[in-house]
């Protein structure tokens, strides 16, 4: 019996097959050289070589990587004439070059041709510095204007909310390229009334909702920006402070620095490295960063206090680090007011958090004591140098009637006064009285640099008083409050404060008066003065012909009144500043 054997040779190369095979497709085995293939010798056939070989990809790796890398420089070259990359986050680098070059290497399959996309090969949108410089240089705003306004913001705005450091040195010349946005915002704030505020609020907003909302663009010019916006121009025209506190603590918490560095990548993070992104986080916060994250804690805070509908940025341990950095650097003359302006803040802070998640029933003596020792500590921890600082002191008072201010809410015990009662509401009183006399001991010049967040406090002290002037309680002497601060005395002392301050900031142009403060706060304090006087007359001369018998009927508790009988005041900003109190 004949056995099989398989013949003996070598496959041919892939690709090598001798023609009869390859149309056969069919496995060529060579035997020996000049011989042909088994296949045709058992056929007895012609064994050809086949004409062709398989084509392969002309472009050779070296010309693959050269596509690249050009194709990587024209994206860089283009987005380096628009001003930067601000379609991608600030804090992210691309490794599209070394992928790149992985990809350029040869492979065996058709599929190494496909172009793998690359982050870079995403349109970007037009750069953050070019619109805003675009803005910028469109004002014309000459050069002595812009810093004049400069150095009044330095001088006299700085010093009631010290968000940021401006050195001495650096001009509105410098300050333009390197920080355009809070070039901008800082020329609107500090703008004579002669100018179209209008239009720069409108382009100021228009600016914020395309650079963070659309581009994402975040950096410390935006920030810094926002935050003199909120402060100083914002409530002047549209009452969105809530809003827009709530848009500062998206922006401080997407840029991170009211944290620590990150040791280890989040899930997202490991996702865009995973793309092809490598994070760049800084091992350091710097000094800049610190102020402007406790800047934004003391903002939202105030807001959230006055208002009560919003929560303020989260304190934690890393911003209670920057508190001591910031007090060992001494960079800023001004750092040392931050500090401690931010703890009287933590401790109003605290007692609001209480108030609201436990109502005034949870403010017992234990709670209103325990707030009064803290503030105690704060007051011993001031630095000699600002003890005798407005501002501070304006703090103060308005964390001491934060703390007492729950015992005009508390209903009294019919013939049994409550002492501890009456010596918190004796505490609001000697509050709102040290507060509103130190605002009327400004110069009408020093109005002009107020924040919003002193006017919330003002608007707090003045309803307070009138609530103490009205008080319903048999151990409560309304005319020892009248002797003391007589509420109708400091609005009249307001007006003319506001008036001649009206006079001081410029601004007469009829157009203007949606800008000008201090007319409307004139109009506030005349209504205001109209709606109050009546019920304070009524509280002060019970007897009084005319008061009718209502005064000399005996008070079980004290009367829930409105305190806002204010007729004639049709003004969205000044009803949401006094009407959430």
């Amino acid at each position: 019996m004949q056995s099989n054997q398989a013949p003996s040779g070598t496959p041919a190369p892939y690709g090598r097959a001798c023609l009869n095979c390859s149309r056969a497709k069919s496995k060529c085995i060579i035997l020996e050289p000049g011989t042909g293939c088994e296949r045709c010798q058992r056929l007895k056939k012609e064994c050809n070589p086949s004409p062709t070989v398989r084509k392969r990809n002309g472009r050779s790796s070296a010309s693959k990587a050269a596509q690249l890398e050009a194709k990587l420089d024209s994206i860089v070259s283009l987005l380096k004439t628009t001003g930067g990359t601000s379609g991608l986050p600030a804090d992210w680098e691309s490794t599209a070059k070394a992928h790149a070059a992985v990809r350029a290497q040869p492979v065996q399959n058709n599929y190494a041709a496909a172009p793998i996309p690359s982050p870079l090969s995403t349109p970007s949108p037009p750069s953050s510095t070019c619109s805003v410089m675009e803005v910028c240089l469109s004002l014309h705003i000459p050069p002595e204007l812009a810093e004049k306004s400069l150095n009044q913001f330095r001088s006299a705005n700085l010093k009631f909310f010290p968000c940021l450091y401006i050195p001495p040195h650096l001009t509105a010349q410098q300050l333009l390229p390197e920080k355009p946005f809070l070039w901008l915002c800082i020329v609107a704030v500090c703008l004579p009334g002669s100018m179209n505020r209008d239009g720069l609020f409108d382009k100021i907003t228009e600016l914020l909702y395309k650079e963070v909302l659309v581009n994402v663009t975040l950096s410390m010019d935006i920030l810094l920006g926002l935050m003199t916006f909120l402060s100083w121009m914002c409530y002047s025209k549209r009452p969105f402070l809530n809003f827009y506190s709530n848009f500062l603590i998206g922006v401080v918490s997407d840029m991170g620095i009211n944290k620590a560095p990150l040791t280890e990548h989040s899930t997202m993070q490991a996702f865009k490295h995973a793309m092809g992104w490598r994070q760049v986080q800084p091992m350091v916060r710097t000094i800049d960063e610190r102020r402007a994250a406790l800047g934004a804690f003391l903002m939202t805070s105030s807001v959230a206090l006055c208002m009560f509908r919003i929560d303020s940025l989260r304190w934690n341990s890393h911003m209670e680090e920057s508190l001591s950095i910031l007090t060992d650097a001494k960079e800023s003359p001004e750092d040392e007011l931050l500090v401690a302006l931010v703890k009287i803040q933590l401790v109003m802070e605290r007692n609001y958090h209480l108030r609201r998640d436990g109502g005034t029933q949870s403010l017992s003596e234990f709670y209103i004591k325990s707030f009064q020792s803290q503030l105690e500590s704060v007051k011993s921890q001031i630095p000699p140098s600002l003890k005798e600082n407005k501002t501070v002191r304006m703090y103060l008072a308005t964390a001491e009637l934060t703390i007492h201010e729950v015992a005009m809410q508390t209903p009294s015990v019919p013939h049994s006064p409550e002492l501890n009662r009456l010596e918190s509401l004796r505490a609001c009183l000697q509050a709102t009285k040290t507060w509103l006399d130190i605002w009327l001991s400004f110069h009408p010049t020093e109005y002009v640099g107020v924040p919003f967040t002193i006017f919330y406090q003002f608007s707090r002290a003045l309803v307070s008083l009138f609530k103490l002037s009205t008080l319903e309680d048999p151990a409560w002497d309304k005319g020892m409050v009248r002797n003391t601060a007589n509420v109708l005395e400091f609005i009249d002392q307001c007006i003319y404060k506001m008036k001649n301050c009206a006079d001081t900031a410029n601004i007469n142009a009829p157009n203007d008066i949606d800008w000008n403060t201090w007319e409307k706060g004139v109009r506030m304090c005349q209504s205001i003065k109209q709606g109050w006087e009546p019920r304070l007359m009524e509280a002060w001369y019970p007897n009084m012909p005319g008061n009718g018998l209502e005064g000399a009927l005996p008070q079980t508790g004290p009367e829930i009144v409105d305190p806002f009988p204010i007729h004639g005041l049709d003004d969205d900003f000044m009803l949401e500043f006094f009407g959430s109190l």
